[in-house]
């Protein structure tokens, strides 16, 4: 877990009892969080810049900092100087009692704060109110998210195996644009190559993704030779991203794996996608981010899914998500994963599901001439049979579908969206603010 700073801040000359008492519920609020943080509040600059040399070996994905009372900008500007780049959120609570004393004037404190961080264009996001209160403890959560995806993301390493298919230009990459924006790396792997190695690769090799794909397929085929090179394909790309540190995977897919390798490629990406190796298919190196986004996201890592919209539905206010591939736990169990062929190829093996039932999250990393923009959209995929063959769901937006396609094809949104179980709309805002990049939420 990605670890967060913490750094209480009290001018003592204040209520000094009080304070104490906000950082201790602060403290509560957090304790399930990867925190670093002081034994004591920080009373003055001197006070915070030992603290700051003492751990200036280690990394945090983001700061909380909190006015526990008003403070100048000397605190906060100390701050800036010694992480000039990571993500601020600034808390400052409410003033405890109205009438005599102004016990806490942490309100002013943190408008110096704020302040001083415009001023130096540091990115920060800011909440006034007590952490008890439901606003502030989602707010706080949905930075810390945030923060940790970016610092995640900062250290992702993408395999791109082989090149996009013919006019799929969506699928590809500036690789200097996108270590500029995420900090993202891209590592290359030939598609011939892969295929020979797969195919080379021992009994001992791929024995756990052959355990791992009858588990999880029915009426999978074990006399089929086709099983046994899809599960050596997912063998060998777990291999390399051990070696290479992958995070997720974009790969070519078609026509290379049914014309070369004699293969459909929809069974080895699922199982890949759902041992938390993201996977993009027609080698789309911005899906394959949008996925990996999402799963950081999760609080376990959970699997996505990365599909074209292949119908609209006014009438329900749906649109239906498809491809030839999907993460088996992300399968309706009242159908399961049934072991079949590609919906057009027909050749095995390839998945046939459907998305099981609940509310989602859909992301698109989208990038044009402009730069980079986070693509949101709510819904909630509806428990019904599958749609078409392949893996499909049928989703239920919140926005007016008609307006949404209408929207997207307008302004020129790539066909591939990753989906997650959940709402994270907000903590998406967030990271595109700490990227400093647009979203926009439907």
């Amino acid at each position: 877990m990605n670890s967060i700073l913490y750094l209480p801040v009290v001018r003592r000359k204040f209520d000094a009892n009080a304070a104490d008492q906000v950082m201790a519920d602060t403290l509560q609020q957090l304790k399930k969080v990867s925190l670093i943080s002081p034994t004591t509040a920080l009373g003055t600059p001197e006070e915070l810049a030992q603290y700051l040399s003492e751990i200036s070996g280690e990394t945090f994905a983001g700061i909380i900092f909190q006015n526990l009372t008003f403070t100048d900008a000397e605190f906060i500007k100390l701050v800036h100087e010694y992480y000039p780049l990571l993500p601020i959120l600034l808390l400052a609570p409410r003033e405890p009692s109205v009438g005599g004393w102004l016990r806490l004037n942490s309100l002013t404190g943190i408008m110096s704060s704020g302040n001083y961080l415009n001023s130096q264009k540091h990115q920060y996001e800011h909440i006034y109110g007590n952490v008890t209160e439901k606003n502030v403890e989602l707010k706080i959560n949905d930075f810390i998210k945030a923060a940790s995806t970016k610092q995640d993301i900062a250290n992702l390493n993408i395999g791109v195996v082989g090149t996009f298919p013919p006019g799929f230009f969506f699928s590809d990459s500036n690789a200097k644009h996108l270590k500029q924006t995420f900090g993202t790396n891209l590592v290359h792997y030939q598609i011939d190559q892969a295929f020979e190695l797969a195919d080379h690769l021992s009994e001992p090799e791929f024995h756990d993704e052959l355990e791992y794909a009858k588990a999880n397929f029915n009426n999978l085929d074990l006399n089929a030779p086709e099983t046994y090179k899809f599960v050596r394909f997912a063998a060998l790309m777990k291999q390399y991203s051990e070696k290479d540190n992958l995070g997720a995977l974009a790969s070519r897919c078609w026509p290379d794996f049914f014309d070369t390798y004699h293969s459909a490629p929809g069974a080895a990406w699922s199982q890949l996608s759902d041992q938390k190796l993201p996977t993009a298919m027609e080698c789309d190196i911005h899906g394959a981010l949008s996925m990996y986004i999402l799963q950081q996201m999760t609080t376990t890592q959970a699997a996505t899914f990365l599909g074209d919209f292949s119908n609209m539905d006014p009438e329900d206010n749906t649109v239906t998500t498809w491809h030839d591939y999907g993460a088996y736990s992300l399968a309706n169990p009242k159908y399961g994963v049934e072991a079949s062929v590609h919906p057009n190829r027909k050749v095995p093996v390839s998945p046939q599901a459907v998305l099981k039932p609940g509310e989602v999250t859909m992301l698109r990393v989208h990038y044009d001439l402009d730069g980079y923009q986070l693509i949101i959209a709510n819904g909630k995929v509806l428990d019904t049979k599958a749609q078409f063959n392949g893996f499909s769901g049928k989703v239920q937006m919140k926005a007016p579908v008609e307006n949404l396609i209408d929207d997207f094809v307008e302004n020129g949104y790539e066909s591939h969206f990753a989906l997650v179980y959940g709402n994270y709309a907000a903590e998406l805002s967030s990271l595109a603010k700490m990227l400093g990049i647009k979203s926009l939420t439907y």
